[in-house]
C-alpha cells in the first residue's frame, strides 16, 4: 500500500514521538490501515499516561492499543 506524504510525516512525527524510530515502518502501515484522528487521539493518550501506568515502554503499548480497540478505516477514506 502507498502512503502519502502527509502519512509519511505523521507515521515520522509518532515514531519521534514514541522515541520509536526503529519501527518507522509499522508505523507508516498504520497510517495507511487507520484513521488520523484515532491514530493521533491514542498518542494523546498514551504521552499523557504517567510512566509507572507502563509496563513496558510507550510505543509498544500505543500499537497494542491501536490493534487491539480500533477498526482499519474504509479503503476509501481520505483520513
Amino acid at each position: 500500500m502507498e502512503i502519502t506524504n502527509h502519512q509519511k510525516q505523521l507515521a515520522y512525527e509518532i515514531a519521534i514521538a514514541l522515541d520509536d524510530m526503529r519501527s518507522l515502518a509499522h508505523h507508516e502501515k498504520l497510517v495507511g490501515q487507520y484513521a488520523e484522528s484515532y491514530l493521533r487521539e491514542t498518542l494523546n493518550y498514551v504521552m499523557n499516561l504517567p510512566r509507572e501506568k507502563i509496563t513496558n515502554s510507550r510505543a509498544a503499548f500505543y500499537i497494542w492499543l491501536i490493534h487491539n480497540n480500533a477498526k482499519p478505516k474504509k479503503k476509501h477514506s481520505r483520513d
